[in-house]
């Protein structure tokens, strides 16, 4: 039978690969304080979320075996749920400044905790970029290598026009509800979230173990996208209506002029 992840074994991988990066930053003779500054920055921003991104990874490869993955597997799977971590990290520190964010997991976001402001940005490439050097380390002689390496880069590049669509169809500045449809919300939707949140960690999987193929990959999206519109839709829905104690955060995208389900939708 396959097995399921625990949010504790799941961090517990984290140290080993947290230790890879600063090894990797060391290499560059980094000082000591941007190296202090780089691991804090990867221990509030990579860690301390949910998860379910990057376990998904694990327990997809896990039910494609359908048995419990052996320590190795394990950690090459873990290893693929945290760059799918740290592309939600990068994503986040990104996506709280350029909509003026207030709070990200019940905390200040990142950008809004004291000394850090317009650095963040630069923390959010670094983020990005310990992708690819965990990458590097650990799948350099797998032999869907390159598969991985363009599947983050095109993931990233899909989430980053949804963000575009996003930020395009709703300037702050400027309120025009006849901007707003629901064929640019579910284009919204289904780049700026779907595929990384949902695709990408079962496309890993079957990168992982060597068993992508064209028709399993586009089976895979198929069934995943619509997943991840309808998890969107939901997040909008409590970002107008839920409550800060149950979410983690402070919605603002009623402030925001997002073109949200609560927006796009007069029902």
């Amino acid at each position: 039978m396959a097995q399921k992840t625990t949010l504790q074994e799941f961090e517990a991988v984290f140290p080993k690969l947290e230790a890879a990066l600063v090894e990797h930053a060391n290499t560059y003779k980094l000082p000591a304080q941007a190296l202090d500054w780089y691991k804090k920055s990867l221990q509030v921003n990579a860690v301390g979320g949910k998860c379910n991104r990057g376990m998904s990874v694990p327990d997809s490869v896990s039910m494609l075996l359908e048995r419990p993955l052996t320590e190795d597997e394990y950690f090459q799977a873990a290893t693929l749920g945290w760059m799918t971590e740290l592309l939600q990290a990068f994503f986040l520190v990104s996506d709280d400044i350029m909509d003026s964010s207030i709070t990200r997991r019940g905390k200040p976001c990142w950008y809004r905790q004291e000394g850090v402001g317009m650095i963040a940005i630069n923390d959010a490439f670094m983020l990005e970029a310990a992708i690819y050097t965990l990458l590097k380390k650990f799948f350099r002689s797998h032999p869907r290598y390159v598969d991985l390496l363009e599947l983050f880069h095109e993931v990233t590049y899909q989430t980053e026009i949804g963000q575009l669509c996003d930020l395009l169809t709703a300037p702050e500045d400027v309120v025009d509800l006849d901007n707003f449809s629901m064929e640019k919300y579910r284009f919204i939707v289904v780049y700026k979230t779907a595929y990384y949140s949902f695709y990408l960690p079962v496309a890993l999987a079957l990168y992982m173990l060597d068993i992508a193929t064209p028709e399993n990959l586009k089976q895979a999206e198929d069934i995943l996208i619509p997943l991840g519109e309808y998890f969107q839709i939901q997040d909008d829905y409590l970002d107008n209506f839920g409550l800060p104690e149950h979410i983690g955060k402070i919605g603002t995208d009623i402030m925001d002029n997002k073109c949200s389900l609560g927006e796009t939708n007069p029902y």
